[in-house]
């Protein structure tokens, strides 16, 4: 029997879900520090955990069935997607403690296993790129920081070093992993109508796979180097492992050559996310800003801008992909907007409260001009319900 529309296109319903809490996320700061328990904690965990979380899993429980071959998600693990990352957020409003940890930890234990399921089939290995391989390792060294941050002992003295490294593993080892997984094949089909360019030497391959688990690792061991050892060197090897796979793989020297505005949104995202990194390594002092050039300018653009394609492509509004609709104007004039404000808001200390205001307002301004654009297009039309071939478009 053919799956539910809902489960074959489960973006249709974890978009709207990841925007609603994106914009949660930055309402206590519009109304200057209301809101429940701490409001740092609750902030960081609302974006990652809440808005970030379902964009990534809803593009995940799309595009690896469709690429692969394999059966989309199963009703519960589409449930669980809509409900946990819901649950976290609200823990964290709540103050609850290790809850929101637990979870999310609940739901990348579920994307995890439908993932690395579907890599290990036979058809599926040559299907996705070697540079994919990141994605499930991100979601494992996620779940190491979240064990981390939740677990750590508190001491008197200050802020221990379990949280720390878990705390940087969760906050930007996570999406920053999953960015060079995907990005590394997605950001050259989007912006420039390229298909990944993969060997098909089983030999090549296997090699590009090593290559790509060193990188991996080597990110991820910056993060105990930065706290163990010297925060400029943790922060430098991010930076240089960054800027290497989305420069050797995802070729983003090269701007976009098909129309589109939104291209220009995913190549620009994409080199903010190596940028991010290389300015808190070169100016200890602006690391704040540094970490919301990676967050707003790098992830939360390139997210909004993933999904419009993703909406758009799918939901039949092929022809608004290649223009520059006002609402997509708007998004991306009120997304620099917020990436200012909330880097001045590291800069102009003297007046935190009102850049985080100005920062927060022009996010949910973004947002909802980005709804604007892809609402439409995410509603279940007859054409979709009909709609039974696989895919290998993301």
């Amino acid at each position: 029997m053919p799956a539910h529309p809902w489960r074959r296109e489960p973006y249709r319903i974890l978009f709207p879900i990841g925007a609603a809490l994106g914009v949660f996320a930055v309402l206590p700061f519009v109304f200057r520090g209301a809101g429940g328990g701490s409001l740092a904690l609750f902030h960081s965990i609302a974006q990652i955990q809440g808005f970030l979380t379902c964009f990534v899993v809803g593009f995940l429980f799309t595009f690896v069935p469709r690429r692969t071959g394999t059966p989309p998600p199963a009703g519960w693990e589409l449930a669980a997607a809509v409900v946990l990352p819901v649950a976290a957020v609200t823990g964290a409003w709540l103050d609850e403690g290790m809850f929101p940890y637990a979870a999310w930890l609940a739901l990348v234990a579920i994307v995890l296993t439908f993932t690395l399921r579907r890599l290990r089939r036979g058809s599926a290995r040559e299907a996705v790129p070697a540079v994919f391989v990141w994605v499930p390792v991100s979601l494992a060294a996620g779940a190491a920081g979240a064990v981390l941050a939740a677990a750590a002992p508190p001491v008197a003295s200050g802020v221990p070093l379990a949280w720390t490294i878990g705390r940087g593993l969760l906050v930007q080892g996570l999406v920053a992993g999953l960015v060079l997984g995907v990005g590394g094949f997605l950001v050259p089909q989007l912006t420039r109508g390229e298909a990944a360019t993969e060997a098909s030497d089983p030999a090549t391959r296997r090699r590009a796979l090593a290559w790509h688990l060193l990188a991996a690792l080597a990110f991820f061991a910056s993060f105990p180097v930065e706290s163990l050892l010297d925060y400029r060197l943790g922060v430098g090897l991010r930076a240089a492992v960054a800027s290497a796979v989305l420069l050797l793989v995802a070729r983003i020297h090269r701007p976009p050559t098909v129309r589109g505005l939104h291209r220009w949104l995913v190549w620009l995202g994409a080199w903010l996310v190596p940028l991010g990194f290389w300015m808190g390594a070169m100016v200890p002092r602006l690391r704040g800003a540094a970490l919301h050039v990676l967050f707003v300018g790098g992830f939360a653009q390139l997210a909004l801008a993933v999904a419009t394609h993703v909406a758009l492509s799918h939901g039949g509004r092929e022809d608004r992909l290649v223009a520059s609709p006002r609402s997509l104007r708007v998004m991306a004039a009120l997304l620099a907007a917020a990436f200012g404000g909330r880097i001045l808001a590291g800069i102009d200390r003297s007046h935190v409260a009102s850049w985080l205001s100005v920062a927060g307002m022009a996010f949910t301004g973004a947002v909802t001009a980005w709804a604007v654009l892809v609402v439409p297009a995410l509603r279940l039309s007859a054409p979709a319900r009909a709609r039974e071939r696989p895919s290998r478009e993301p």
